[in-house]
């Protein structure tokens, strides 16, 4: 009864998931300012993980720029990108987590979140948007995969720039 018990749990929460990422809303777009949106998603993930350790920095070129986007989907597509730097990272002796946004061409904005954690093996690097794929004990494996959900709702994209030993940069493109 146990055994059954714990793989009903184990499959309930896996067609919750499942539901949950079939199910993302039409975005209702909305002007953004990018520094204020991104300060505040870096105020809730270092609440959601608190680690006082880790330096993050925030560079937004022009200081004013807006973007065209639903505010509560695209706060997820960040808020999942700075709570996996920070897992990354977390255990370094100098953690650090970059996220610089410059405008690309006049109908583009670019945002990097960069890392100096341990980065992404070489041999699941092309499987990380993959829906449920995880390399994390308790990872549910669906962040990334809503998360490029939610940048093709936005007619952008979200693709990893590198991943190495040393450093890991996520590229998040609005057009």
């Amino acid at each position: 009864l146990e055994v059954i018990q714990t793989t009903s749990r184990g499959l309930i929460a896996f067609v919750e998931s499942y539901r949950r990422f079939t199910r993302i809303p039409q975005p209702d777009f909305k002007l953004l300012y990018v520094t204020k949106l991104l300060e505040q998603q870096v105020a809730l993930g270092t609440e959601i993980t608190p680690n006082e350790k880790i330096q993050i920095t925030i560079d937004v070129e022009p200081d004013d720029l807006m973007i065209q986007a639903d505010e509560n989907q695209i706060s997820q597509v960040i808020l999942n990108l700075i709570k996996n730097a920070m897992e990354a990272c977390g255990k370094k002796q100098h953690p650090r987590i970059d996220i610089k946004v410059v405008p690309g061409f006049a109908w583009q904005c670019l945002i990097t979140v960069s890392d100096n954690g341990d980065g992404i093996l070489p041999d699941v690097q092309d499987k990380i948007f993959v829906p449920f794929f995880t390399t994390k004990a308790e990872g549910s494996g669906i962040g990334l995969s809503i998360s490029r959900q939610i940048m093709r709702l936005h007619h952008g994209s979200i693709k990893l720039l590198y991943s190495n030993e040393r450093e890991t940069a996520f590229l998040l493109t609005f057009r």
